[in-house]
């Protein structure tokens, strides 16, 4: 009897430990799953970083051309302005490798009033991450809830006011379009600029101005945020080798 109840023991001992060996062994498969999740966000996170920087870079020196543009509105004429653009270039196309190459050779355009600069951060892991429920595994709430704000509302404020630079183009791109239509002649836009403009073309780059402060602020936020993530995020998930 006291044979048959110890190899039960045993057989019991043995069927626990196997469980607790197998739960263990799953726990840290699942651990390691979600630091992989947690580090290759994090690389999408930097990869934001260096877009972010570049993308303020374009939108302050938009600021900047409009905000020389108000002030000297009565006497600047677009050669000028096209001179200040080529010290801080904003307009830019992607060539290859999605590198950029700004603009500084000028055609007869509007385009340097109404550029406004797509907003365009990567969030393709972050989507993935809270389709699969890995977002809310993250234990640390303070990391959770900062990846969570950085992804909705202020990637969401960024976009925002990126959506109203462009409706605040739209207008100046009527000024222009209307000016043009008045004559009953060909006229160029230099000629239009330098010659007629007027209040409600300096009204709408004023607000054209104010926007871009705000855009700017806003993005200013968003890049600290996103440093302090990888702060943190470098703090407490390491590359597994």
């Amino acid at each position: 009897m006291r044979k048959l109840i110890a190899e039960g023991f045993v057989i019991f001992t043995s069927i626990i430990a196997s469980f607790s060996v197998e739960n263990y062994r799953e726990s840290n498969e699942e651990k390691e799953i979600l630091n992989d999740a947690v580090i290759t966000l994090g690389d999408e996170i930097d990869s934001n970083i260096l877009y972010t920087k570049e993308h303020l870079k374009q939108v302050r020196n938009m600021l900047y051309v409009t905000k020389e543009t108000v002030d000297n509105f009565d006497n600047i004429n677009l050669d000028e302005i096209f001179r200040i653009h080529s010290n801080n270039p904003y307009m830019h196309s992607i060539i290859e490798n999605g590198e950029i190459e700004y603009i500084k050779k000028y055609q007869e355009s509007y385009m340097i009033f109404v550029w406004s600069n797509a907003w365009e951060p990567e969030n393709i892991f972050f989507k993935s991450m809270l389709n699969s429920g890995k977002l809310l595994e993250i234990k640390n709430k303070k990391l959770r809830r900062e990846i969570e704000s950085i992804y909705t509302k202020q990637e969401e404020r960024v976009s925002g006011m990126a959506k109203l630079t462009g409706d605040v183009s739209a207008n100046l791109i009527l000024w222009f379009d209307n000016k043009q239509d008045s004559f009953n002649k060909d006229i160029t836009i230099t000629k239009v600029f330098n010659d007629h403009k007027n209040q409600k073309l300096k009204n709408i780059l004023s607000r054209r101005k104010t926007n871009l402060e705000y855009r700017v602020k806003d993005i200013e936020n968003y890049l600290q945020a996103l440093q302090n993530v990888v702060l943190l995020i470098s703090t407490e998930y390491k590359k597994l080798d």
